[in-house]
């Protein structure tokens, strides 16, 4: 969900859902008591003939009917039926066509994540005021939410060019940008807003851009003159904190984060960022004992679980899992994570199917329940059951688009790839260009062997969303590997490696274009890093072993080719004469 599910309602909603507790307060004693009678007669005949109640049927006046279905909105929303407030929603639009209540409605859609109705509620509000900053907003973060950055992107950048001074708008965009991997732009768009205008919130903002350029010193120097205003703000000194970690300052980070913990002993931030800075420099039993010593909410809790999970320690995580049951952690969510735990640690992957037991189809997290046991039945190699699992969610969910993805894949594993091909095309008919969908499929057809149609799949993703570090890498990547446009490839897959520069295989397509290119020095460097960063593929180590071969390093081609083999790569005969060949120099 992004910030602008909390945008408040319009004074006009909150006045008529204030005037509707005292029902008849703004209306004439005779239509007072019709509403009201409607709506008890509804509910005395049941739920579905009080959802079709027409008012007009009593005779109210036009304001009469407004309050009506105000009246039926704040039932629908506090019994979260999406029936009743869709009705109303409607209703209320074709009453009162003005800017609020296309406001009220599409932010009460994005609130409750119904993204695809906030969407069409604000195109077409946009439609009749044109100019409006709420509705602008409202229609990027739909675009957002759905995954297509590019649109959200390009939406505040045209409102911006006709509306200069819209504040909030730069600062959402200034968010995108940052999210997207244009730090550059973020801080240029930044930088044009005066810094009178800037609440100590945004200075914070502007802080992080600062440092995700690398101009930490301008950071650091606006966190120390807030600091001389406010000694006493724990959100300062937490800032600090990050800065002097993010230049490998690590005493004063620790220094800086105890002193906020000190000032606010009531809430587990600063002790999180105390453990997982402690985690960070190989301390996990101090790491733990920060955290068992501090209030920690469930999610602070499960937050820290989760970082201590990544890290390897996973019976400090489940420790941690225990510290957030007792601070009254929700016993399903707890499950689920307690399973994905089990799954990585456990010697059998279907030990982790026993948490997910009690988590029944009345629980909201039955859904994560599914899509989990799927992953587990596709680690343990059990694709006929992993199917069955993400079948049934897809059904029952079709709005959780990973179980898509999941029904898919466990398509593909059974050699069944024209099946998942359609399943995801169907799939984009509902989520038109959905990045995540759009790389599943891509990536199906490639396990197809159609490969110049995932290149086109992966090309189409680029173009609605350039920064997909997923499409720039797998377009670069298969670009450099048949030795076309190498320049191209090369800038692709850098581009990705800026945004994911620890991930392996990104690392891996970034050697592997260097080697096309001849720069083999630039290409040894970054395939011995991605080694280092665990990359453990037959293939990485089939480029290992050809780099090395380019550098003349004899021993270390024969290293990689023999880790290749051992790891049985689909070409395996192919390294085995290179190793052969290799071996007889």
């Amino acid at each position: 969900m992004t910030q602008h599910a909390s945008i408040t309602l319009s004074t006009a909603l909150r006045t008529a859902i204030a005037a509707l507790i005292c029902l008849g307060l703004m209306l004439r004693g005779h239509e007072a008591c019709a509403a009201d009678t409607a709506l008890r007669q509804g509910r005395a005949s049941g739920t579905e003939t009080a959802r079709r109640i027409d008012p007009s049927l009593w005779k109210l006046s036009r304001e009469a009917q407004r309050l009506y279905y105000y009246l039926i909105l704040t039932e629908g929303i506090a019994e979260d039926s999406r029936e009743e407030i869709a009705i109303a929603l409607a209703a209320l639009l074709k009453l009162d066509p003005s800017r609020e209540v296309y406001q009220d409605s599409a932010t009460i859609m994005l609130a409750r994540g119904d993204f695809t109705e906030a969407r069409t509620t604000a195109l077409e509000g946009l439609q009749k005021f044109p100019a409006d900053n709420l509705l602008t907003l409202i229609l990027s973060a739909t675009y957002s939410e759905a995954g297509q950055n590019a649109k959200a992107v390009a939406l505040l950048e045209r409102h911006i060019a006709e509306h200069t001074g819209d504040k909030e708008a730069m600062q959402e965009l200034v968010r995108l940008y940052i999210n997207s991997g244009q730090e550059q732009k973020a801080d240029a768009l930044l930088s044009r807003l005066p810094k009178t205008d800037l609440s100590a919130e945004a200075e914070l903002f502007r802080v992080g851009v600062l440092a995700t350029v690398g101009r930490t010193a301008e950071a650091l120097a606006i966190v120390r003159e807030l600091l001389q205003k406010e000694p006493d703000n724990a959100a300062f000194w937490l800032e600090l904190g990050t800065l002097h970690e993010r230049a490998k300052e690590f005493d004063e980070a620790l220094g800086a984060y105890r002193k906020a913990a000190a000032l606010s002993p009531d809430k587990g931030e600063a002790p999180l960022r105390i453990a997982m800075l402690l985690l960070e420099r190989k301390k996990p039993a101090e790491a733990l004992q920060a955290l068992r010593a501090a209030p920690l909410s469930a999610q602070t809790a499960i937050q820290a679980a989760l970082r201590f999970a990544d890290a390897g320690c996973r019976k400090e995580a489940e420790a941690l899992l225990k510290q957030a049951e007792l601070a009254g952690g929700d016993p399903d969510q707890l499950a689920v994570i307690l399973s994905m735990l089990r799954q990585e640690s456990a010697q059998s992957p279907l030990e982790a199917l026993a948490p997910l037991e009690g988590i029944t189809p009345s629980s909201p997290l039955y859904p994560s329940a599914l899509q989990q046991k799927a992953r587990i039945y596709i680690a343990a190699g059990d694709y006929a059951k992993a199917y069955g699992m993400a079948l049934e969610g897809r059904k029952r969910y079709p709005e959780h688009k990973e179980l898509w993805g999941l029904e898919a894949y466990a398509l593909v594993r059974q050699k069944k790839t024209g099946e998942a091909e359609a399943l995801l095309e169907q799939a984009l008919k509902q989520y038109p260009d959905d990045e995540e969908l759009l790389f599943t499929l891509g990536s199906v057809q490639d396990e197809a062997g159609a490969k110049d149609k995932a290149m086109q799949t992966m090309e189409h993703l680029l173009r609605i969303s350039p920064n997909n570090y997923q499409a720039l890498n797998y377009v670069g990547y298969s670009l450099a590997d048949a030795g076309k446009d190498l320049e191209r490839a090369l800038s692709l897959v850098s581009a990705a490696h800026e945004q994911r520069p620890e991930a392996d295989y990104i690392v891996d397509s970034l050697a592997w274009a260097q080697y096309r290119l001849g720069r083999f020095a630039e290409a040894w460097e970054n395939i011995t890093r991605c080694i280092s960063l665990g990359g453990d593929d037959p293939t990485m180590w089939e480029h290992y072993g050809d780099i090395a071969l380019a550098l003349g390093k004899k021993e270390e081609a024969i290293k990689g080719y023999t880790e290749s083999i051992q790891r049985k790569p689909n070409n395996i005969e192919a390294v085995r004469k290179k190793l052969a060949t290799v071996r007889k120099r």
